[in-house]
């Protein structure tokens, strides 16, 4: 499901990152700070994934992100 987000005073990456299941597509104004942060958050998860085992090898990942693939947007996938 792809959902556009809306940058308010709620907005919080963690709790952004919480709420996401598997085949979510998130789209996030874009700023390069917030993307920066997103990644730092993504690289997080997927880190943690992989010391608890739901991931399995270093190329595994849970959240992918990119600034490319809707242009003027953050996209972040949840692929497992």
């Amino acid at each position: 499901m792809i959902k556009e987000i809306v940058i308010d005073e709620n907005y919080t990456h963690v709790g952004l990152f919480d709420s996401m299941k598997k085949g979510d597509v998130y789209k996030v104004p874009f700023e390069k700070k917030r993307y920066n942060g997103i990644r730092a958050e993504s690289s997080r998860r997927n880190n943690k994934g992989r010391l608890l085992g739901e991931l399995k090898t270093a190329m595994d990942v849970k959240f992918r992100v990119s600034a490319t693939e809707y242009p003027g947007y953050i996209s972040i996938i949840c692929i497992k």
